[in-house]
């Protein structure tokens, strides 16, 4: 593997993003505090400076009180008093010094044509002022620029070198610059033991669903992490391993009754032909079995068609049939053709359906839901009976019912009406049929979020009802 992969695959791992993010909260945090420790000391040093100068400034000022702005006055009343800064000077208005203490000159020979300490003599402000001044021999210093009088008449500016204050700051950002990434460095480990002690269960997770194959899906991840969050991804891969395991046993199971479905007719054709073949070449006989044979692939391509309908009703509503669907008309349409098949069996077929009952879907299937429910009904009722359908609105909700006077269900077989192939037994069995007419209902109620229920006993008939969320 080259590097370049490499690093790519190790930027990918959640594992070393949740190391970067930690380690640039961290910098970050370190860096901020680094900032706040500096400035906190400089301003807590040269708070001391100033407060040192400040009162220097204000005695000195108390002793030039009255002077007058020249040279010789003004070293007069400063001469016999003892002054404990380092740097002393008085400027007239134009910045020019008229006095400088007796050391000053040797110390700083050009600190008279100096431009910010002229400049802040010349500007003319009325209030005292701090600033920092880059000497020339003497390195940094601190100042106080005092006006004499008011207005003012000259400037008194007095100052001491940073010294120690320089230093130490300089200390704190060196040290700030190389420890920070040392820490960064070293806690980078630990932020990646961290990262690998937090994500262990994920590893274990993703290890024992990688193990459970298709074959094996009785198998659950039986890890319990002490992190709520991992706690409910356990739970969630289990339930979706719960229906994983229910959709591949309904899936082979379907499988198994399709090819039933469909061999039994091939083996009647097959059987039928082999028949025919032995028999003398006789019209009649050949008719008979051309007939016997149109009847299996009939019931062949019935299969077929409602195979295609439960497809189609498992995928849902395509898009472009998606809309407000007015239901009471589409149960209308659809009673007049069980109407139809009830004149056909002497079967009562009786509607009440309420009008502007509206729902979100798609109209032609939502038709072949009712058609179902009703060939259902009136399949299963004998001549004589009674077919009742009935359309009403409740609680947000249109409520379809398909109620009839036939044989009825039993309990047992209730359970499973739904289920593709399903047929129950007894006073139903005889009734031609595929056995997926439920199963297509309640996929299409299904993917337009509605629910389908049935209820039946022995005797007295049964009841669906389909509940359909209605249109806002």
């Amino acid at each position: 593997m080259s590097s370049v992969t490499r690093k790519t695959a190790i930027s990918r791992t959640l594992r070393a993003r949740l190391t970067l993010w930690y380690l640039a909260i961290l910098a970050l945090t370190l860096a901020l505090f680094a900032g706040l420790l500096y400035l906190f000391l400089a301003q807590s040093l040269y708070r001391h400076h100033d407060e040192e100068l400040a009162e220097e400034a204000r005695v000195l000022a108390e002793v030039l009180r009255g002077a007058k702005p020249s040279q010789q006055a003004v070293a007069t009343s400063l001469g016999s008093q003892n002054v404990t800064a380092q740097f002393v000077m008085v400027r007239d208005l134009r910045g020019d010094m008229l006095y400088a203490s007796p050391s000053l000159e040797a110390i700083e020979p050009g600190i008279g044509r100096h431009e910010a300490l002229v400049h802040a003599a010349a500007r003319g402000d009325g209030a005292p002022q701090f600033f920092i001044v880059q000497l020339d021999r003497s390195g940094p210093a601190r100042f106080i620029c005092v006006p004499l009088g008011q207005p003012p008449a000259a400037y008194l500016q007095v100052g001491s070198l940073l010294g120690d204050v320089a230093a130490t700051l300089h200390r704190v950002g060196v040290v700030s610059v190389v420890l920070i990434p040392v820490v960064l460095v070293l806690t980078s480990f630990g932020g990646l033991f961290i990262a690998r002690r937090a994500l262990s269960p994920i590893d274990a997770i993703n290890d024992t669903v990688t193990a459970i194959q298709a074959t094996d899906l009785a198998r659950r991840i039986d890890i319990h992490p002490a992190d709520e969050e991992l706690s409910r991804l356990v739970r969630t891969l289990n339930q979706l391993l719960d229906r994983l395991e229910r959709a591949f046993a309904t899936l082979r199971s379907f499988a198994a009754d399709t090819s039933h479905q469909l061999q039994t007719p091939l083996t009647v054709v097959r059987g039928t032909l082999e028949v025919a073949l032995s028999q003398p070449r006789e019209a009649d006989v050949y008719r008979q079995v051309l007939r016997d044979v149109a009847e299996e692939v009939d019931d062949m391509s019935a299969v077929i068609a409602d195979l295609q309908a439960l497809s189609l009703a498992d995928a849902g509503p395509p898009a472009r049939a998606k809309g407000p669907v007015d239901l009471s008309e589409t149960c209308c349409e659809a009673a007049d053709i069980i109407h139809a098949l009830g004149e056909a069996k002497h079967v009562t077929v009786e509607s009440d359906i309420a009008p502007g009952v509206r729902v979100w879907g798609d109209a032609i299937r939502l038709k072949q839901v009712l058609l179902n429910l009703g060939d259902n009904a009136v399949k299963y009722t004998p001549a004589g009976g009674r077919v009742t359908i009935q359309l009403i609105q409740e609680t947000g909700q249109g409520v379809l019912r398909v109620s009839d006077t036939g044989a009825g269900i039993a309990g047992e077989h209730l359970p499973r009406i739904f289920d593709r192939f399903y047929r129950a037994h007894s006073s139903r069995s005889g009734v031609g049929g595929t056995g997926l007419g439920l199963a297509i209902v309640k996929a299409i109620v299904d993917a337009h979020g509605g629910v389908i229920a049935a209820e039946s006993r022995p005797g007295n008939g049964s009841c669906f009802t389909v509940r359909l969320p209605l249109a806002s």
